[in-house]
């Protein structure tokens, strides 16, 4: 009767598929997770971006003028996190109507990182 079991070899080669395996998914979950990271972090930038954009429309409706030209840079906190906007207000061929930029960054204690996202609007007198 022969003896039953693995060779050497054999646990060898199974001990390297699985290394393989092992390091395969390991790499993927952390490729995973800064994807996710990335894509959570433009998604606040958005929301960011379109507060803003909603607050100058509310600031619209109550002003009795129209929307100064000019660029402008604004700190704002929302997610635990300190962005970075800069809005571009400039005219149109309407003398009521104004294109609006918004470019969002992320501030961050090495610098800034972006732009995260760019928002494009008009916004009129009334």
């Amino acid at each position: 009767m022969g003896q039953r079991g693995f060779t050497l070899v054999e646990v060898l080669v199974a001990l390297v598929v699985f290394a393989v395996m092992g390091f395969t998914i390991t790499t993927r979950v952390g490729d995973v997770s800064s994807q996710m990271f990335g894509m959570e972090r433009r998604t606040m930038a958005h929301w960011v971006a379109d507060n803003h954009l909603n607050r100058m429309r509310l600031a619209q409706l109550a002003a009795d003028e129209v929307l100064a030209t000019g660029l402008d840079r604004e700190r704002v906190f929302m997610g635990d996190r300190e962005w970075r906007l800069e809005v571009d207000v400039a005219d149109t061929t309407h003398p009521w109507l104004r294109r609006v930029e918004i470019t969002v960054f992320e501030a961050t204690e090495s610098g800034e990182v972006g732009p995260l996202d760019h928002v494009v609007a008009f916004l009129g007198r009334y």
